[in-house]
């Protein structure tokens, strides 16, 4: 029977193999329905870690794991935020798609996020919202962009 992404958890998803697999940019590239990733395998992804989010990438509309009782889109949230810290893209100058994502690096010091969060008061979150309470939310934003030909 094949897994659905409910089944499969926070922080995993079913993949086009219908089993479920943990997000990362690499598991996603891979396993996701290539109709969403536009996967080939002779082209493997580049994985660059940042020292801190650098904002020329456009791209990226969400780029933090946030504290709070909603994601965003746009630019970063105010704090406190853990900005992504890795950009994963393949080299696709000769595809009219391209794909690039942004995650965790290995290692990450959540650390001071995690007191920043702790410090600051945060009002109770909209009683008919989710979360009920603020939470820490690691936001998963799918698009594609396909440049038209002709």
């Amino acid at each position: 029977m094949a897994a659905s992404t409910e089944e499969c958890g926070p922080g995993n998803f079913c993949g086009a193999d219908d089993t479920c697999h943990p997000f990362s940019c690499q598991n996603w590239y891979e396993l996701a329905n290539a109709t969403y990733t536009a996967y080939k395998p002779s082209l493997p992804l580049t994985c660059n870690e940042m020292v801190s989010f650098n904002m020329e990438f456009p791209e990226v509309d969400n780029a933090a794991v946030v504290f709070g009782c909603m994601g965003y889109v746009g630019s970063l949230p105010p704090p406190p935020y853990q900005a992504f810290n890795r950009r994963c893209s393949r080299d696709d100058a000769d595809l009219d798609s391209k794909f690039v994502c942004y995650e965790m690096a290995n290692g990450t010091n959540f650390q001071p996020f995690v007191e920043e969060a702790e410090r600051i008061l945060i009002d109770p979150c909209d009683p008919e919202g989710m979360p009920s309470i603020p939470s820490f939310i690691y936001q998963v934003t799918i698009s594609r962009e396909d440049q038209a030909s002709g």
